[in-house]
């Protein structure tokens, strides 16, 4: 497992929405129209990957990838020996 900074994190935050616009041959302005964020808030997103939490959201729903916060965050399911566990440990 590769350690990050928060700088290297929110600068491949920060490349890989700039791909995913170039990709869907979108402008800045035409991606903070859509988003419903200034314009200023969606360049320094994509520049610097700084912004809220609420504009990234709001950016990656207008880019039609917000399914993917899944694979960001995956949980592991819980095995049968853990539910074992569980119920064992409450009694």
């Amino acid at each position: 497992m590769q350690l990050y900074t928060h700088q290297e994190i929110q600068y491949q935050i920060a490349e890989k929405i700039k791909a995913v616009r170039k990709q869907q041959k979108r402008t800045q302005k035409q991606m903070a129209a859509k988003a419903d964020v200034p314009l200023s808030t969606y360049a320094r997103i994509e520049q610097r990957g700084e912004g809220s939490l609420k504009d990234f959201a709001k950016i990656l729903m207008a880019l039609g990838r917000a399914d993917e916060i899944d694979k960001i965050l995956q949980t592991q399911a819980e095995t049968p020996m853990d539910v074992y566990a569980r119920i064992k440990a409450k009694r």
